[in-house]
């Protein structure tokens, strides 16, 4: 008999549609009374009006007493905001792979009694509130899920199976032990109830010692986690989807349940931060090692189980504390849908591949391309990129971290992030890399990748929902300072898109989106009225760019690609971090933060990042190698457009009315620093490409010096402006630059002199030749420079270095043969007429400024002393081409990036015997008890 308090017909069917219904169709597919398309029809649609109900009626928290027996002794149901939104989870993964499993298991009878048996506990699972109840249905989970396991063809005898079973049943007996406990204290076992009665004393603590063991194997917490990665990844598509999805999430949601109810008081967050920080890191290598595409995902789950137990690490007093359980529900209920996503799309290509090997899906992504989209959709989410729910789902949980100092996990935090990205992205490369004995040919069949792309596009969808809904994002706008870094953009995007249309270099459909893409997150980049959305089109962007270096034809592009990532993920994981920090003392908008109004580890962390994207002396390693390697239009991009935007970054922050930075003087001279040293860099390299991107690791020291000096007097208007014609300056000229020197070889005598004469032009820009922009623009610096007290002499010593820099790029550009005929259709010609417009306006456009904003010095005399620099300039490198001299430098290499190539795991061989030995029986019974030491030294330290 069921009780209700009198909420009518519809809130008393609830159950019976989530509970019931899975409970006959179990016995109609047992009994073979209803075929299985029948099933479903009948099945999915009661279950999912039975939670359409539930949604409609969650705002009044329904319960539900079973049996007409009232509180202590009943059993209680209830329905709330979380509740809904994990039974919502379920309901989406588990019609999801439903449909998926429907094609190959359509007659199999013994499947489908156990899957809708499984379902049938898991939403008994989220609504029950009474302990024992929970067991009951604990142990129906674990025998139909093992059960679905040893179907799995890919478990002949059945080892991981049992694994799974004798795990879960000894996890049971922990359970059962600590439910014996509580029961025999408090004669009820409503969790309600008990969160009133309990107390802090050793009975509760043994009691809450092995009812968090059992669960803590359930839900497959380092170091107790050994049975998962085979369990996983041997069980057909949808029962991984569901296993890793719900089955994982409801013994973690249990935890939660527990910990902030009838133990609260017993005060063990530095238990849950340690095995939430280890759970982070060790899933994370442990997935960067795998070889096999479905072990790797299932270690991935490893790791992300980690990130929600990080919620019990928090005291509840802070007032952070309510959002941060927020984003612990938001991160399970998004690493749910994007891991079932990932389990299904990594079905389909074991399948087309007849390989569950890494190695195997070499250039793929070329012949499935909607599936990789939904791989990648997923996998986005899962590394946290906003807006996607995953992202929201960190991010709010982070900001409990931050609020309450928890420095160890917040590292440990970040540190999973990077591990996330590394090995979905390493999966990502190798797809992407295309494989000589295939041709890069799409397949036909696009239907298998709709169910992950919906399940991907579901968490997105929930994070943008969310971050709308709290008015996180703002309508875009164009000030002074967003419309002259857009002006750049409004020149050489067209030119860009039009080549790649016109002479499409690569001849690739993804490089081609990535352009576009890249192009509307720019816009979005430069219209940003607040830090998130800017943090959003900065994030991807950075990916897009790593997407667009992949397509390089030279050899050092896969490491390149792989450096200008890993410097990309440190940057955005340090906005991240910063972008937490800024929510925390107050609004996101421009208007209201300043560098001087932020705490010193914020603008820390932003200034850090924003140096990373320009590729500042110091974290400029990735540049001068991705640069080069790169298809000529993405180096254009990169250098031209994209690396501004860390300039752009700090002048958002550093308004006119906001106060004066110390630091911009130590900024200023680090500045010059990297002026001189890019170009001297430039000077001695042995390739165009390699000059020019030196010369842009001198040009953003240039530009560093004068944001030095702007921090320290932002009131400088002229000094602002005069940064922001540099910019558009040297984008102008450098894109032009590395246009014209991809094209080169292909160019023949008579294309060159009319092609060369424009580069001349563009290089001169940089130099700062006479009558030029770019004299104009390094004129006035050195002058506002010099009225701060600073030595602006030293902009004349950078002049030099770039001076050497664009003679050896013309040098370089002379020794290489040129082509024995004209190789540029007719059709081709306006495309080179449109970049020598581009030419052309890097030398002209600053110049014109000289009406509105004169020079305040001796004009003359700045071109005597700019033609000064170029004859000095020519005649050294005269006689250092005839003086028998060979400079030779070595390029950068990071040692944390050795050249290991991505097609097979590098394996951190401690790591790997670890988890080898974490197999064996009598280490698990070892762990238990080392876990159980831990557990009650801090509960004794604590007390």
């Amino acid at each position: 008999m069921l009780m209700q308090s009198s909420f009518g017909l519809t809130i008393g069917v609830i159950p019976v549609l989530l509970v019931i219904v899975p409970l006959l169709l179990c016995l109609a597919a047992f009994t073979r009374l209803i075929q299985v398309k029948h099933q479903l029809v009948v099945g999915l649609s009661l279950i999912a009006l039975g939670n359409a109900l539930g949604a409609w009626h969650v705002g009044i928290t329904p319960d539900w007493q079973w049996g007409g027996w009232a509180l202590p002794i009943g059993i209680r149901w209830a329905l709330s905001p979380t509740t809904l939104a994990l039974i919502s989870l379920t309901t989406a993964v588990a019609c999801a792979a439903s449909l998926t499993a429907y094609a190959e298991r359509a007659k199999q009878r013994e499947y489908w009694t156990l899957w809708w048996f499984m379902w049938a506990a898991l939403n008994t699972l989220w609504l029950s509130r009474d302990l024992f109840n929970v067991y009951v249905a604990l142990e129906l989970l674990t025998l139909s899920a093992a059960g679905l396991v040893a179907l799995s063809p890919k478990d002949p005898y059945g080892f991981s199976a049992l694994r799974y079973l004798l795990v879960a049943l000894i996890a049971s007996l922990l359970y059962l032990l600590g439910v014996g406990i509580l029961y025999g204290t408090h004669a009820t076992l409503d969790i309600d109830l008990l969160s009133q009665q309990a107390s802090a004393d050793t009975l509760h603590a043994v009691a809450a010692l092995c009812m968090t063991l059992g669960l803590m194997m359930k839900a497959a917490l380092v170091p107790l986690h050994s049975w998962l990665p085979q369990a996983h990844s041997r069980a057909s598509p949808a029962v991984s989807a569901m296993l890793s999805a719900v089955v994982v999430a409801v013994a973690l949601y249990w935890l939660w349940q527990l910990w902030q109810g009838p133990f609260n008081a017993l005060g063990m967050q530095p238990f849950f931060a340690c095995l939430g920080g280890l759970s982070i890191v060790w899933g994370g290598i442990n997935a960067l090692q795998q070889t096999q595409l479905k072990r790797l995902i299932a270690y991935s789950t490893i790791s992300q189980m980690g990130y929600a137990l990080l919620v019990l690490s928090l005291a509840p007093e802070f007032s952070a504390y309510p959002l941060a359980q927020q984003g612990a529900t938001t991160l399970l209920v998004t690493h749910g849908l994007a891991k079932a996503g990932l389990f299904i799309t990594a079905g389909y290509l074991v399948a087309y591949h007849q390989s569950d090997q890494l190695q195997q899906f070499s250039g793929s992504a070329y012949r499935h391309p909607w599936l990789w989209a939904a791989f990648a959709l997923a996998a986005a989410s899962l590394v946290g990129l906003p807006p996607s729910g995953g992202f929201v789902g960190k991010w709010w949980l982070f900001i409990g971290l931050w609020e309450q100092q928890r420095w160890l996990s917040a590292t440990a935090f970040l540190l999973g992030t990077l591990l996330t990205a590394a090995y979905l992205t390493r999966v990502m490369a190798i797809a992407l890399r295309p494989a000589p004995h295939h041709r890069q040919t799409t397949t036909a069949n696009h239907i298998p990748a709709l169910i992950p792309l919906l399940l991907g596009g579901l968490a997105w969808g929930i994070g943008i929902l969310l971050l709308a809904k709290h008015g996180y994002f703002s309508l875009p706008g164009m000030d002074r300072t967003a419309r002259f870094f857009a002006f750049p953009a409004l020149i050489i995007w067209p030119l860009i898109l039009f080549w790649q249309h016109r002479a499409p270099s690569p001849p690739s459909r993804i490089f081609t989106v990535s352009l576009w893409l890249s192009a509307l997150l720019h816009i979005v980049a430069l219209t940003s009225q607040e830090w998130l959305t800017f943090y959003t089109a900065l994030a991807w962007l950075g990916v897009l760019g790593w997407l667009l270096i992949l397509h390089g034809t030279t050899p050092s592009t896969p490491q390149a690609a792989r450096s200008y990532l890993a410097m990309m993920l440190v940057a955005e994981v340090l906005l991240f971090a910063a972008t937490a920090s800024m929510a925390l003392q107050g609004s996101l908008a421009f208007d209201q933060a300043t560098f001087a109004s932020l705490s010193i580890a914020t603008a820390l962390l932003i200034g850090s990042a924003m140096a990373i994207k320009s590729g500042l002396l110091g974290v400029h390693g990735w540049l001068p190698i991705a640069h080069p390697a790169a298809p000529a239009l993405a180096s254009a991009l990169l250098s031209g457009l994209m690396i501004k935007l860390g300039i752009l970054g700090v002048l958002r922050l550093t308004p006119e009315s906001a106060s004066g930075v110390a630091a911009g003087q130590l900024l200023f001279y680090w500045g010059v620093l990297g002026a001189l040293y890019g170009g001297i860099r430039g000077a001695c390299a042995r390739s165009p490409k390699t000059v020019l991107a030196w010369s842009s690791v001198g040009q953003i020291g240039l530009l560093t010096a004068g944001l030095g000096t702007l921090l320290w007097v932002p009131d400088n208007d002229a000094l602002r402006t005069v940064l922001m014609l540099l910019v558009i300056s040297h984008g102008l000229a450098k894109a032009a630059l590395f246009i014209g020197a991809g094209q080169w070889g292909g160019l023949s005598g008579s294309q060159r002199q009319l092609i060369g004469s424009g580069m001349a032009l563009a290089a001169l820009t940089l130099v700062g030749a006479p009558f030029s922009g770019g004299l104009y623009i390094k004129s006035w610096l050195t002058h506002a420079v010099q009225a701060q007290g600073f030595a602006g002499h030293l902009l004349g010593l950078a002049s030099f270095a770039t001076a050497g820099a664009m003679l050896r790029f013309g040098w370089l550009l002379k020794q290489q043969p040129s082509a024995s005929q004209r190789t540029e259709s007719a059709e081709n010609h306006w495309l080179w007429w449109g970049w020598l417009g581009v030419c052309a306006i890097a030398w002209l456009v600053p110049l014109l400024w000289y009406w509105w904003l004169p020079y305040p010095g001796s004009w003359t005399a700045s071109n005597l002393t700019a033609l000064g620099i170029v004859i000095v300039s020519g005649c050294l490198a005269v006689a250092a081409h005839y003086l028998p001299v060979n400079v030779a430098i070595q390029p950068f290499t990071s040692p944390l990036l050795p050249p290991l190539p991505w097609r097979q795991a590098s394996r951190f061989r401690p790591a790997w015997v670890i988890e080898r030995q974490l197999r064996h029986w009598s280490v698990m019974g070892c762990l238990l008890t080392v876990v159980s030491a831990l557990f009650l030294v801090i509960y004794f330290y604590m007390s």
